[in-house]
This record gives C-alpha cells, structure tokens and sequence, in this order.
C-alpha cells in the first residue's frame, strides 16, 4: 500500500500541472480520477469514480463494523459507557447520529476532514509501533553473553517509530487542526467516560462468585438465608474479630453466629466488573469468609450481602471527610465503606422492589 502511495504521488507530480492542483481545480483533492480522465477517457473515468465510491463506502462501512466490535467490547468492561451501549441496535443509532453530526459540522467538506483523519491514522499507527517495539524487547530471550537475540528486530521496529513519529509532529505542524479536534474528541470520550462511571458506581459491579475450595462449598449454606450477622473488617487478625465480636455482643441484641468479611482488592483497578474468589472457614462458633479480586469494597460487601441474607449488616464508619474520600472510591473502590454500603443497598432494593428479605443496618463509629 505505501508503495502504491508513494507511485500514485510520483505519477500526479509528473502528468498533472500544477494548475490543476489549485483550489477548486480539477485534480483538487482527486488527481487519479483526474489522470483516469484525461488519459483512459470518460467511460473508465466515471468506472473509476464509482469504484472510488464504493471503496469508500465500504470503508465507511468497516469502520462502523469496527467500532461495533470494539465499544461494546471495552467501554462497558470500564465502566466508561452504560450498559445499553452492548446491544447493537441502540449502539447503531448513536454512531450513526455522530456520523451526521460531523458531517454537519464540517458541512461535508473532504479537505476540512482530512487534517483530523491524517492526525487520527499517525497517531494509531504510530501507537502500534511502539507497542511491538516495547513488546519485542520485553519479551526478547537472551543469549549467554546477556544480550537480546531479537535486537536487529527491535532496532527495525524502533526506526520504524521514529519515522512514523516524525511524520506525525510534521503533520501536526503543517495541519494543526487534526491535533486540536482530536484533542477536544479525546476531551469530551473521557469526560462521558467519566459520567459514565459516576452514574455507574453504585452498582454491584460484581460479574460471577466462585469458591477457592471444596470445604468453602460445603460450607455456603450454612451462611445463607438470614442465619448468621455479617460483619465487614479491615483487619485479618483473630484479635481483630474477637475484640469486634465483644463489641457487637456488649452493644446490640444479636442473636446468631457472625460471619466476618475481609475483602481483598486488585492492583489493577480499572476493571469495572470483578470475579470474586470465596473462602469460608469456622473459627468457633463464628465464620470467616475472604474474598479476593474484588475492584471496590463497598459494592463487593453488598453484592456478599445480597447472597448471603443475613439477619444483619454492621458497618464502621470511618469519620473522614466525605468530599475527600469520595475521589478514592470513584477512583480506587475504597473510601467511606459504611455509608457507600448502605446507599448502593438502598439503590438495590429499590430497584428490585425487596421488602421481605432485607437486613437491618448498623453504621458503627470506630
């Protein structure tokens, strides 16, 4: 493709005068249809324009069966896009109305167009580039004087980033428009995204429950259905729970054992839906349940209470500043625990329309 690129340019500058090059001239913006004019004659001319159509329309075409596999594939899996946005149809329609916007906008003019796809396609492909480049030389073998055995590929690879680097700061300098309308388009997709995992944050965000053992099997039902208190806990220590459980038992009339919950977090957060891992053990007449690759705490203890229908929910509230803490959550899944428990809850229930099977809560100061 590049090297018919490079022909087709070399042909134009040849055969074609540069008058014809000026604006609103024949060969402005279609010298091939121009050369297949004037030297095949009009018949293959007009062949070659509505072939020309056609390749763009299918390329049109292909990119909207792109997009069609890619946002549904990736902007919900980040919280980035409500969940609608995974059915094509509505999908379809959205894509389709900002495809006429910007026809609008740039009132269907090619070259107002061009600077934005040019800066588009340089900074994708340029993006490949350095993603092979930085892949090659992570994953290169060394040999027993240490040294890569893939180094002459890695080194074709980086050459090929850089030239790809260079044509990009070119265009951007001889087309500025390109950088700032991709700039205001990659402002408003994360400032949506953004929207998107506000509105979305309060939901279970969980997408499967699976147990680390056999015993934690068996042992499942003897938690469930509204026959134990579920305590969440920052701290894994038996004195930890023991001096927790003296607490509960000194202050409130409950009656049952309590299961403790610890709650472990990814690294990697920027998953929107989690699959938990179980596991439950006895620890005297009480139970301890862990759950690990959870991507928020509050949504991970009420998704387990949802499962686990307990008689009741004891929740310590941390007493920090709400407005400070509430970038940690958004961002972290941590933050005020307690009250973020209690609110995505309440969301749940009325939601679903729950009113025999819900636990009475408690909010606990440390």
């Amino acid at each position: 493709m590049g090297v018919w690129l490079i022909l087709s340019s070399f042909t134009s500058a040849l055969l074609i005068p540069a008058s014809a090059y000026q604006s609103g001239g024949p060969a402005d913006g279609r010298a091939p249809a121009y050369l297949a004019h004037q030297l095949l004659g009009n018949s293959f001319g007009t062949l070659y324009d509505l072939s020309t159509i056609a390749i763009l329309w299918l390329a049109g075409a292909s990119a909207m069966v792109g997009l069609m596999h890619l946002v549904p594939r990736y902007l919900p899996r980040f919280g980035m896009a409500p969940r609608w946005v995974s059915y094509h149809r509505p999908t379809v329609l959205v894509l389709f109305g900002i495809d006429i916007l910007v026809t609008l906008v740039f009132q269907a003019n090619v070259e107002r167009q061009g600077s934005a796809y040019a800066t588009g396609v340089l900074v994708l492909i340029l993006s490949a580039a350095v993603a092979v480049t930085t892949a090659m030389w992570r994953e290169s073998p060394k040999d027993t004087r240490g040294r890569l055995s893939h180094l002459p590929k890695i080194g074709y690879f980086a050459l090929t980033s850089l030239v790809f680097a260079y044509t990009l700061i070119a265009n951007v300098f001889e087309r500025p428009d390109g950088v700032i309308i991709s700039a205001v388009f990659i402002l408003v997709v994360l400032m949506l995204s953004g929207v998107s995992r506000y509105l979305r944050s309060r939901e279970l965000r969980v997408a499967e429950v699976v147990f680390l053992n056999k015993a934690s099997a068996e042992l499942w039902p003897e938690v469930t259905g509204r026959k134990v208190n579920l305590v969440p806990l920052q701290g894994l220590g038996a004195p930890s729970r023991a001096e927790k459980g003296d607490v509960i038992r000194a202050h409130y009339n409950v009656t049952g054992p309590l299961a403790f919950l610890h709650v472990y977090l990814l690294d990697n957060r920027s998953e929107f839906l989690a699959r938990l891992r179980l596991r439950i053990r006895r620890e005297r007449d009480n139970y301890v349940i862990e759950i690990w690759g959870a991507v928020a705490v509050a949504n991970t203890i009420a998704y387990i209470s949802e499962l686990v229908e307990p008689k009741s929910i004891f929740l310590v509230l941390s007493g920090g500043n709400l407005m400070e803490q509430a970038p940690d959550y958004l961002l972290w899944g941590e933050g005020e625990t307690g009250l973020m428990v209690y609110t995505i809850l309440v969301r749940y229930w009325e939601w679903t329309k729950q009113l025999a099977s819900r636990p009475t809560l408690y909010l606990m100061s440390r």
